[in-house]
């Protein structure tokens, strides 16, 4: 993960908060903000092992109950006052009833949804003005997080700019316990990449460190990151296939959504 002790940082939806604890301890970040959506009872029930006394001792802010979907719940005091904000590896819980899952819109729109919602209170409200702007989504190259289109779909309309991806080194964060979403288990470590955007032009050693998505032309599907193909037969096939299709379908309902918020 590309860091700097001197940026100031904000991690958000840190569930445990092991990941903020082990970011401020083994990178010295001088100035960490960590953020969860759960208050301060909820996360302690919830994780009997967690890094919020570490940070604590460390000296850091922890601001409980922040839920990056809704502006009401944003502190003034974290307005334009970051040059990174991290989300590592973000999931919406599954419904938890028959009633809920009967009544609730696709996992995929919701976690992309999520995803957008992230980037443009990132840019338009955490992010310093005249700072660095750089904003990393951690997450996996396995369903469900690969259906998300995190590289092409999340910026649409926006002028926010996915300029690559990193693999996420898990032994860099000794203490970082990955979990379930919203349950205290701990999960394999799968291998994680670490997506990076900005709303501006960004020096070459910056950049450098990135590898930039590269299913972006004719040759390519970008929805199945396949290709290029070897003949006009080959794409056909391709594209008549359930996987294309499936996501196509995806990525249709996803275009109906952002009209519909329009």
């Amino acid at each position: 993960m590309l860091l700097n002790p001197n940026w100031r940082i904000l991690t958000i939806g840190d569930g445990d908060l092991t990941f903020s604890y082990s970011l401020k301890k083994h990178h010295q970040i001088k100035n960490l903000s960590a953020t969860v959506l759960d208050d301060k009872k909820t996360l302690t029930t919830k994780y009997k092992d967690n890094g919020l006394s570490g940070l604590t001792n460390l000296g850091e802010k922890v601001f409980f109950e922040l839920d990056i979907t809704n502006k009401t719940t944003w502190p003034n005091k974290l307005k334009n006052a970051f040059d990174l904000v991290i989300f590592q590896f973000p999931l919406v819980p599954a419904a938890k009833s028959c009633e809920d899952f009967t009544n609730a819109p696709s996992q995929n729109i919701v976690n992309r949804a999520l995803l957008r919602d992230y980037l443009k209170a990132c840019f338009n409200y955490f992010l310093d003005e005249n700072g660095l702007r750089l904003s990393y989504i951690t997450s996996k190259e396995v369903k469900p997080y690969l259906h998300w289109q995190i590289e092409t779909d999340l910026t649409v309309d926006t002028n926010i700019t996915h300029m690559g991806k990193q693999v996420f080194d898990y032994a860099l964060f000794p203490d970082y316990q990955i979990r379930n979403v919203d349950r205290d288990k701990k999960v394999k470590d799968t291998e994680g990449f670490i997506y990076a955007y900005s709303d501006k032009p960004q020096d070459d050693d910056i950049l450098k460190v990135f590898t930039p998505f590269k299913y972006i032309n004719d040759k390519y599907c970008a929805l199945c990151r396949v290709g290029p193909y070897s003949s006009d037969e080959n794409e056909k096939r391709h594209i008549a296939s359930k996987k294309h299709q499936r996501l196509s379908q995806y990525q249709q309902e996803w275009f109906l959504y952002l009209d519909s918020i329009k």
